[in-house]
């Protein structure tokens, strides 16, 4: 009787023992079920804002890249040498622009005296170019290292930019806007005739 009332407590003891287990695994799988909803919206969440985040990214990328074409450095190095000779060749010889007078006569012809790059000779071109649609003029270049120009060459090597007006020597290194009007208010008023200035530059002279 006292053995068979052990093992009954005993076993109830057991049983009790098994069913709070049980219950604090099924408390446990409740307070996760619980908390599962509020898992699953973090996790939820957290995709979106990264997924947004990396849209967000992209699209800032995109907007920010600048494609810049590739280059090829043997092209470059081509082309860049192509040019030099280019530029060694080329005369700039030529007529810069030509203008005639509401009377159909010539206006004044004026001479540069230039060479290719020569950053001077560009200044005193804007200079007259500023002021030949109020002061018509005809504006010639001549590039002194061609081959045929040896003899300005000589006298002008070292004082470019040389300006001629109506084929005599009017100025040189510069040229204000005061000065071109003046020079050719001259030349207009004379008929064609100007006088020749001095202080003509001629550098073969002067090594010779």
């Amino acid at each position: 009787m006292i053995f068979s009332t052990m093992v009954s407590n005993t076993t109830t003891r057991g049983s009790r023992r098994a069913l709070m287990s049980s219950h604090h695994h099924l408390l446990l799988l409740s307070g996760v079920a619980s908390l599962m909803p509020a898992v699953t919206n973090a996790f939820i969440a957290t995709n979106q804002y990264h997924h947004c985040n990396h849209h967000q990214l992209t699209t800032l990328i995109h907007r920010r890249t600048v494609y810049l074409p590739k280059r090829n450095s043997f092209q470059l190095s081509s082309s860049s040498s192509s040019s030099d000779e280019d530029q060694s060749t080329n005369s700039v010889t030529g007529p810069i622009y030509e203008m005639t007078n509401d009377n159909n006569t010539p206006p004044p012809k004026i001479k540069l005296f230039t060479k290719e790059g020569c950053t001077l000779c560009d200044k005193v071109k804007d200079i007259l170019s500023e002021i030949r649609t109020d002061y018509p003029h005809s504006l010639y270049a001549v590039d002194i290292t061609d081959d045929d120009k040896q003899v300005w060459f000589d006298k002008y090597k070292y004082d470019i930019p040389v300006l001629h007006m109506e084929d005599v020597y009017w100025t040189k290194h510069r040229l204000t806007k005061e000065e071109a009007i003046q020079g050719i208010e001259e030349a207009v008023g004379g008929g064609g005739e100007f006088e020749c200035r001095k202080g003509e530059p001629n550098a073969g002279r002067l090594e010779h």
